[in-house]
């Protein structure tokens, strides 16, 4: 062997060194990996844990929460459209204020705060003026509520708000619309059938698209490009209420309106009440919501309308 390819010693004991770090390096990391993979299975534990307290929770919340449930169901679901019947009401020509739980709490809670819209005493006035008055305006004006779910945040919101509710709705017979038809659900349940519907409500008109500036609605054309024309007229992007009065003026001096489509959160709520009514004109007004959104997310696979940043 050539003296180049000798090793010296300290070589030697270098790579030996070299070797035993390694076998030290991996033993470490097979011991990191198996505490990882007990974490791993502790967390799954838990979650699994976590849900099923979660399910007994409600359970436990329904059974409970019986007889509330019960007139909640007899107050609302027994006088309630569909949402197919809801939809073709619109087509027929009515207008539609649409609540759900935000627009409750606004109404019934003092202190309760959206992300995009303050609580105000007057806000939660005109909200059940609208109810309570709305035998007076039903032959013009829908008003919409929730299908009536048990959910944990359902239970939350009928435990904490209906001893306040039930009176309000209560103050009239005429039957309740469903909230839901600006929601996935709608699509869901009856796919093609309510686009359908829904483009059969603007159908040749000249439209309005009331909303919040950069807000995320869109005249998405699988919905909209039936439509003989579109105007937008852009309100606050956040907190809309205390601007309502300027944002009625500019619509009261508009023309060649047929129909109004309001995105704007509880305000659209109070707005369509208005628009519908004798003093805003007897326009016709639909609460819309987040119609376009829910479209996306069932037929096009897109988020949640709540996942969806507030603003474009």
């Amino acid at each position: 062997m050539g003296e180049d390819m000798l090793i010296e010693p300290d070589a030697v004991a270098l790579l030996s060194s070299i070797n035993v770090n390694l076998d030290k390096a991996v033993q470490l990391l097979a011991k990191q990996s198996k505490i990882i993979e007990d974490q791993s299975r502790n967390i799954a534990k838990l979650q699994s844990e976590s849900w099923e307290q979660a399910r007994m929770l409600e359970v436990i919340g329904r059974i409970e929460m019986q007889d509330v449930l019960v007139e909640v169901r007899h107050h609302i679901q027994s006088r309630q459209m569909s949402m197919m019947e809801t939809v073709n009401e619109l087509a027929a020509g009515k207008s539609i204020a649409r609540w759900g739980d935000g627009e409750i709490k606004l109404m019934l809670q003092p202190e309760f705060d959206l992300m995009f819209q303050k609580s105000s005493p007057q806000l939660a006035s005109d909200l059940r003026a609208l109810m309570i008055g709305y035998d007076s305006v039903s032959s013009d004006l829908l008003l919409a509520l929730p299908t009536v779910y048990t959910t944990r945040l359902w239970m939350g919101i009928w435990a904490e708000n209906w001893h306040k509710l039930k009176p309000v709705l209560q103050a009239s017979t005429s039957r309740w619309a469903n909230t839901h038809i600006s929601r996935p659900p709608f699509f869901q349940r009856h796919g093609r059938d309510a686009v359908d519907a829904w483009r059969k409500v603007w159908d040749g008109k000249r439209v309005c698209v009331v909303a919040g500036k950069g807000s995320r609605f869109e005249m998405i054309p699988e919905l909209f490009d039936n439509v003989a024309s579109v105007v937008r007229i852009d309100s606050e992007p956040t907190d809309a209420y205390p601007t309502l009065e300027d944002l009625k003026l500019r619509l009261d001096s508009l023309a060649d309106v047929d129909i109004f489509l309001i995105a704007l959160g509880p305000s659209g709520t109070v707005l369509a009440g208005y628009l519908a009514s004798e003093v805003g004109g007897r326009r016709q007004a639909v609460d819309i919501g987040h119609l376009a959104s829910s479209y996306l997310n069932v037929f096009r696979g897109g988020r949640m309308p709540e996942q969806l940043p507030t603003r474009n």
